[in-house]
């Protein structure tokens, strides 16, 4: 994926995304948080999904690892998969099923989840 170095997903705002952006800066100035009302156990059963690509991830991979990712982070990149700001067609469906608990959710569990051996 471009833009991915060292299990990090970098969020490069484009012309068509500056809604998106600007939209997100908006909640986070409202004091909304990744973890607002974050349920880690809803968020473990819906990693499943996310678990086909990125359970499996390598350090070489273009798919990131999402392991211990920052929660903050971790909101940001897949709001901007749903806002399409991000070009990545699976994960902009996957993201685009997700609403804002959801992604809190996933956001808590994945920063303590633990990779699987």
């Amino acid at each position: 994926m471009p833009g991915a170095a060292a299990g990090r997903i970098s969020i490069r705002p484009t012309l068509s995304s500056s809604r998106a952006i600007a939209a997100y800066m908006l909640m986070i100035a409202g004091g909304v948080t990744a973890s607002h009302a974050a349920d880690a156990e809803l968020g473990r059963y819906l990693s499943s999904e996310c678990m086909t690509c990125h359970g499996t991830a390598k350090a070489d991979s273009t798919i990131p690892s999402i392991f211990g990712l920052n929660q903050v982070h971790f909101v940001e990149v897949l709001r901007a998969y749903r806002a399409k700001a991000l070009p990545n067609p699976v994960m902009q469906t996957i993201a685009g099923r997700l609403n804002d608990e959801d992604i809190a959710a996933l956001a808590l569990y994945f920063e303590t989840a633990k990779r699987p051996n």
